[in-house]
């Protein structure tokens, strides 16, 4: 009886929401090829898992074998369009600002964020964020970051030549240390539980796949009545409670210094948010969860990024050479560590990092939502879908880039750049809803490496090709099986 009362209110719900706001999309949507579907559960009956990125393996797949570079799939009422063409990128980043209702997903734990708020508060905090970000105030991290590396090169040197079974934890936690000496006036240091930043983000995006490979956690009803939705709310309310100790600390800083608003450290991502919430331009909760997610998005992705390039650069051994040649060149004190100048003249890491990232974008999709029709010839995309950009797919195009599973960084160069449309790479999104945080991930980025290789040579345990490295499908891709193991230059 329990079971036909289940089974029941399974279906009714499905149905429900399947009638649910989707007539407008039907009219185009059957235009677009994609896999084949059925009533209430459209595609998602051809995939093992009920999970984003198998879902748009389907999709994926059709757009490799379709000249017109696009595809759709029906999950339920919620109509994905994917498309791989520059042209139609540009479109959809330009004028779809609204973020997908995937995004919902996080809103425990960051709803009003730049991450996922409606467009009217994502301008209003945006305008807000911004001069946190701009160049002078970056430059301003410079030495921030170089003293978290050469933390990293005396771990190094506690451990050289033996084998990491995985080096990311180790980068993660100086790029938790150094997000928190950068973007905020607290001293790393005083805030005990940070680390527990990392354990916490590596369990929420565990617990997130996890919901997306249980059909019926993907209704909301059923979702709150799991244990894994009590363990989520644990895990938001934690990383709220660190959250709010380092807000606390950032107050009491304030308030026991004679502070001049006009500043540089003044100035920074939770500084700044302080000084408008004195002046009643932001509220505390909403300092709250910006503050969740710039901590733990900046430290996140950039040591995700950070270990791919070592793994890579551990994989081909002469691009290697080549980076450890111009950093001798530009750097030829091995004491010294890359001044900001001296950081701008690294070309050749720079496009080894770009190249990094297109190969392997560490965010490895955008979701945008249509609020109204977007022409995108010879299709429309309709109001009311969920508009899909699969970055690894855009980033391998074979019509924009030749060869395109071949590491090569050359293809950043300044007469290569100028061939390609400029939404055929986008590993920090494009247009006014890019990542805000772009330029700091690269400065963090190319300061670590370059540290990092100035002292020592890496190699990845095991591998011949990046295409030997498997990938973690979380929110982000990881490397599961890097392996890097040190060796102390010789000078």
């Amino acid at each position: 009886m329990l079971i036909w009362i289940f089974t029941c209110s399974v279906i009714f719900i499905i149905i429900s929401d399947s009638l649910e706001g989707s007539d407008g999309c039907y009219y185009h949507a059957w235009k677009i090829p994609g896999p084949f579907s059925v009533p209430l559960v459209g595609s998602a009956f051809l995939v093992t898992h009920i999970i984003l990125y198998r879902i748009f393996e389907l999709v994926c797949g059709k757009l490799d074998s379709l000249q017109t570079g696009c595809a759709k799939s029906w999950v339920g009422s919620q109509l994905y369009i994917a498309t791989m063409r520059p042209t139609d990128t540009e479109k959809i980043l330009t004028n779809c600002l609204n973020k997908s209702p995937f995004y919902e997903n996080f809103n425990d734990i960051m709803k009003d964020t730049l991450l996922t708020s409606k467009v009217s508060i994502w301008k209003e905090h945006r305008k807000m964020i911004n001069p946190s970000f701009n160049s002078k105030i970056l430059n301003s991290y410079h030495d921030i970051f170089v003293s978290y590396s050469r933390e990293m090169v005396k771990f190094l040197d506690d451990k050289e030549g033996a084998e990491q079974t995985d080096f990311l934890p180790v980068i993660w936690e100086k790029t938790v240390d150094a997000a928190l000496a950068t973007l905020t006036n607290v001293k790393p240091h005083v805030i005990k539980e940070r680390q527990r930043m990392i354990t916490i983000t590596v369990k929420f995006e565990e617990i997130l796949i996890q919901r997306f490979h249980t059909f019926w956690l993907l209704i909301d009803f059923f979702w709150k009545l799991s244990n894994l939705h009590k363990e989520h709310k644990v895990l938001c309310q934690t990383a709220h409670e660190i959250a709010e100790n380092i807000i606390a600390e950032e107050y009491k800083s304030y308030e026991s210094e004679d502070r001049n608003d006009d500043t540089i450290e003044s100035k920074r991502f939770l500084p700044n948010l302080t000084k408008l919430n004195r002046t009643k331009q932001i509220t505390r909760d909403e300092i709250l969860e910006e503050t969740s997610f710039m901590l733990m998005a900046a430290s996140e992705t950039a040591a995700i990024t950070i270990n791919t390039v070592l793994t890579i650069l551990g994989i081909y051994s002469d691009i290697q050479e080549r980076v450890y040649q111009e950093l001798v060149s530009v750097l030829p004190n091995i004491e010294s560590s890359p001044t900001q100048e001296e950081l701008n003249r690294l070309d050749y890491l720079e496009r080894v990092v770009k190249e990094t990232l297109r190969l392997v974008p560490t965010i490895p999709f955008i979701l945008r939502y249509a609020d109204e029709d977007i022409k995108c010839d010879p299709y429309v995309f309709p109001a009311g879908s969920n508009l899909f950009v699969p970055l690894v797919l855009l980033h391998r195009d074979p019509e924009i880039w030749p060869e395109p599973e071949k590491f090569d960084p050359d293809r950043f160069l300044p007469d290569e750049v100028a061939k390609r449309h400029r939404c055929s790479y986008i590993p920090f999104s494009f247009g006014a809803r890019n990542c805000i945080g772009f330029k700091f991930g690269m400065m963090v980025v190319k300061v670590m490496v370059a540290t990092i290789l100035r002292n020592y040579k890496v190699l990845t345990v095991g591998m011949k090709s990046w295409k030997d490295i498997q990938w973690d499908y979380m929110v982000m891709l990881k490397a599961k099986n890097s392996r890097l193991r040190f060796e102390k230059r010789k000078f």
